[in-house]
This record gives structure tokens, C-alpha cells and sequence, in this order.
């Protein structure tokens, strides 16, 4: 699968993989395999699939949770840099085995370390739309906003979930105009905050 992804072109870049957490003990409260695991598959990919996407989703304060386990993740996030993540606090979900358990944190202690987990991410996010300034990427384009404005998405972003790319028609006149549904190379001219803004360049 991964030779497949990395070498064919008609495969989008891109791997969803809700890793929940990265602390052995909180992994091994959520049935999940252990961290060494994880880690060798994520550098596996990032080193054999060029310009590869990872996009994960963290839960903050599962029960049992530690201030040390939380830290973990946070250092984790912080190095590891994922393209696109997603973090929510735990909530009890009645018939599951984890609600069950005598550890449950503070709610308020949950929604901080989400929060924590989301500001940081947001600094990555915008890190990297800031390094893909002057590159040039495919973009489909997926629509017009309410103020009339088209606007598409990278293979690195899932509809409804991802970030956007805000288009502008080229000043260049042999150009063609953009079109909903189609697929358009374009270059990166700018960011708003995480979104790209690109223009066509064929």
C-alpha cells in the first residue's frame, strides 16, 4: 500500500490515522498498539511517500490521564508537526468500557488540554501554509463562497474537514477562467491564517 501511494499519481497523499494518543499507559487504556509501533509506521511513511499529508485526531483526558501523559502528547504534537489534526476532549459514552472507569477527569481539566493540544496545532497549520507560499499544486475547484468567490481544494484536504484554497482568476489572459469541477494547477500567492489563496497558472 505504500509503494502504491507513493508512486501513483492517481492516489492523493494524504493518510487519516486517529491515533487517539501517543502515551503507552493511555494507549493501553484505549486498546490501541503501543507507542514504538506508531512511531515506526509514521516514519515509515513520511520517509517513503514524498509530500505526504498525515492527519490524526488526539482525545484529551481520558480517563486515568496524567499531567505526564499530556505532557507527552503536547511534546509529541510539538515535534512530530502532523499537516492536518483534530483533538476533543473525552466524553463518557454510555456501554463503552472506558466509561466505566473509576479515573474520570475533571471536565474542565479535559477541555484544557484540548484546547492546549488545538492552539498549538494552529501554529503548525499556519507554519506550513506559510512555507507553501510560491509552490505550485493542483487545486479542484469546489465552489463559490457567499461572497462570490471561488474557492477548491489540494489533494491534502478533505471536504468539509480540511483547509481551503481561495482562488483568483491569473491576470494572465491566455489563462483560461476557472470552472467548478475542475482541476487546475495553480500557484500559492498567499495565506488566510491556515487557508491558501492561489491563482491558475495554466
Amino acid at each position: 500500500m505504500i509503494d502504491e501511494i507513493a508512486t501513483n499519481p492517481k492516489v492523493c497523499k494524504y493518510i487519516d490515522m486517529p491515533l487517539q494518543h501517543i502515551s503507552n499507559l493511555c494507549l493501553l487504556a484505549m486498546n490501541r498498539p503501543p507507542k514504538d509501533h506508531t512511531m515506526n509506521l509514521l516514519n515509515k511513511l513520511r520517509e517513503r511517500i514524498p509530500d505526504l499529508a498525515l492527519r490524526t485526531t488526539f482525545i484529551s483526558g481520558f480517563p486515568s490521564e496524567r499531567e505526564e501523559d499530556h505532557a507527552e502528547l503536547v511534546s509529541f504534537v510539538k515535534t512530530f508537526a502532523f499537516q492536518r489534526m483534530g483533538a476533543f476532549a473525552y466524553s463518557e459514552e454510555e456501554g463503552t468500557p472506558a466509561a466505566e472507569y473509576e479515573e474520570q477527569l475533571d471536565e474542565e481539566l479535559r477541555q484544557a488540554r484540548r484546547d492546549e493540544l488545538i492552539s498549538l496545532q494552529q501554529g503548525i497549520g499556519e507554519e506550513w501554509a506559510r512555507g507553501m507560499h510560491g509552490k505550485e499544486v493542483d487545486v479542484l475547484v469546489d465552489g463559490v463562497t457567499e461572497d462570490g468567490e471561488l474557492f477548491g481544494r489540494t489533494q491534502w484536504d478533505a471536504p468539509d474537514i480540511d483547509n481551503i484554497v481561495f482562488l483568483s482568476e491569473s491576470e494572465d489572459d491566455s489563462v483560461p477562467r476557472l470552472e467548478v469541477g475542475q482541476m487546475r494547477r495553480c500557484v500559492v500567492t498567499g495565506r488566510s491564517i491556515f487557508d491558501l489563496e492561489a491563482v491558475p497558472v495554466v
